[in-house]
């Protein structure tokens, strides 16, 4: 088997998350002092990339077909992944999606052993992608795995602004009707406390109206703020500890 370099891991990366910064890559596979490194590779590989206000040296992104011939030819069990351009007004909602994905498999608070970037998700064969997701393809699909070596996947959405409330009703009510969701295995991160409330109110209102049949069934909405207290790795958040006034991810949901 051949040695795979660092600078496929790194293709890999981007690949799967679509669009990513140096700081996501360096995160998430090396170490900090190994940033300008990260970023000769990345100019090395030929990778695009286009400024971003407030991220320094800007986001890239995949925009040769070749570099995804080459990542399929040293990972061919990936889906084929395709070039196509994000508006520049998601740029945000997809670095911090790389952020999000980053703590998670690094959390000890949890084992994250599989994870599927909506990238990945697009990208796989019609007849297990709907399995997934019909009709609504998340921000995310992970894998938990407990201590007694079951896995339970999540459906992640990141909600960096509020759409419109007639549409989280139509996305809820499609949550919902999935025989795979259940122990609240939809978490919704919000951006605000005030989008999280927002979404809360939503979810009340349909159980009222008889759309849903209860609240905390199918859905769990934390604050980002709250999430990153949670599951960061700090020497004050240890295993185990839970405060609800945080808006944790619960033990009881199966987080």
């Amino acid at each position: 088997m051949r040695a795979i370099p660092p600078k496929i891991y790194i293709l890999k990366f981007v690949g799967e998350q679509g669009i990513v910064s140096v700081d996501d890559v360096t995160r998430h596979l090396f170490y900090p002092d190994n940033y300008p490194a990260v970023r000769l590779h990345m100019h090395r590989l030929g990778l695009a990339h286009d400024k971003c206000k407030g991220v320094k040296h800007g986001v890239w992104f995949i925009d040769r077909p070749e570099l995804l011939e080459l990542l399929n030819a040293y990972f061919p069990e990936l889906p084929l992944f395709d070039i196509h351009s994000v508006p520049v007004v998601q740029y945000l909602h997809y670095i911090e999606l790389n952020k999000i994905r980053t703590v998670l498999q690094k959390s000890n608070r949890i084992t994250v052993d599989e994870w599927w970037s909506e990238n990945y998700i697009r990208a796989l064969a019609p007849s297990i992608r709907t399995k997934f997701c019909t009709p609504q393809i998340p921000d995310a699909i992970f894998w938990r795995k407990s201590k007694d070596g079951t896995r339970q996947h999540f459906f992640l959405e990141f909600e960096r602004t509020l759409k419109a409330k007639d549409r989280y009703e139509d996305i809820f009510s499609a949550y919902a009707k999935r025989q795979d969701v259940q122990k609240r295995n939809v978490l919704y991160i919000c951006q605000t406390q005030h989008i999280r409330e927002e979404l809360l109110s939503i979810e009340a209102r349909m159980v009222k109206s008889g759309k849903l049949e209860g609240a905390n069934l199918y859905f769990q909405f934390v604050t980002l703020a709250s999430f990153y207290k949670t599951y960061e790795n700090q020497s004050s958040n240890k295993e185990g500890v839970s405060n609800e006034n945080d808006q944790t991810i619960s033990e009881t949901a199966s987080i």
